[in-house]
């Protein structure tokens, strides 16, 4: 992937990855805390904590963009690591995170769809 290619995709990543894991911490803190229930002023209940932290359009969402931003980001660090000579780590790394992610990819899939 070009360089400039995965710096885009890591900037345009980064918001929704941001606001879909807050989603994410504060209604899991809805389902567990009614302190945070409270501290949320009546907009956090707990069947809409448990209605979006159980969404499969947020989980997958934000598996799927915490997939490509890590790919992406990566990717960039990768280039800089072979600039400085060190083309052994750089490939390790991409593999590595590369492995790691078909993986965390292949939970999350199993875990929406699978029996």
């Amino acid at each position: 992937m070009r360089t400039k290619t995965a710096l885009a995709i890591v900037e345009w990543t980064s918001l929704p990855l941001l606001l879909l894991a807050g989603l994410l911490v504060i209604s899991g803190y809805g389902l567990t805390s009614e302190a945070a229930r409270s501290a949320s002023l009546g907009l956090l209940t707990f069947s809409r904590s448990q209605a979006i932290h159980l969404s499969r359009v947020v989980k997958l969402g934000f598996v799927f963009l915490l997939l490509l931003h890590t790919y992406a980001g990566t990717g960039v660090l990768a280039k800089k690591v072979k600039k400085s000579g060190h083309q052994g780590l750089a490939a390790i790394m991409e593999y590595s995170v590369l492995a790691f992610l078909l993986y965390v990819g292949w939970i999350a899939l199993n875990g929406e769809f699978g029996g």
